[in-house]
């Protein structure tokens, strides 16, 4: 199953907040992080705000952080979050002649659901858990390169 690209920028953006759990950031800082569109970023964050994934904050010193802790996140929600459709095929465009006899939508939809499955058992912490010194070196040498100007 391919997620769309706005599902993967906003796990990052989530991963990202979870290896800062000491401040606030700006789209404009984890834009810079991951080298993405601060603009779509921007987008990402009012969804997941409304979702009551992230809290966002206002005027100086303001800014993006996870509402809960990284260890009550799921990963399914989020990717039911920001996935549009996550039907796995569709078998009404074009009208397929053998749909009213086959049994691979009901065999693609069982692997969507243990797919998901596996992602509702993992929580943000665990994504990041076991390599997070790795994770903040790769950032951070990251973040160096691209110059402090914030």
């Amino acid at each position: 199953m391919l997620l769309t690209r706005q599902t993967d920028y906003g796990l990052r953006m989530l991963i990202y907040l979870a290896l800062h759990p000491e401040r606030r950031a700006t789209a404009l800082e984890i834009a810079d992080a991951f080298q993405v569109s601060q603009n779509h970023l921007l987008k990402l964050i009012q969804r997941l705000a409304g979702a009551g994934v992230v809290n966002t904050y206002r005027g100086k010193g303001g800014g993006v952080a996870l509402a809960s802790p990284p260890k009550d996140i799921r990963v399914g929600d989020v990717v039911r979050e920001l996935e549009h459709g996550l039907e796995v095929i569709d078998c009404n465009r074009p009208l397929c002649p053998i749909a009213p006899a086959c049994d691979l939508r009901e065999v693609l939809a069982g692997a969507r659901d243990a797919f998901l499955a596996v992602l509702d058992d993992c929580t943000l912490e665990d994504v990041v858990h076991r390599r997070r010194d790795t994770l903040r070196l790769l950032v951070s040498s990251h973040e160096s390169e691209m110059g402090d100007d914030r």
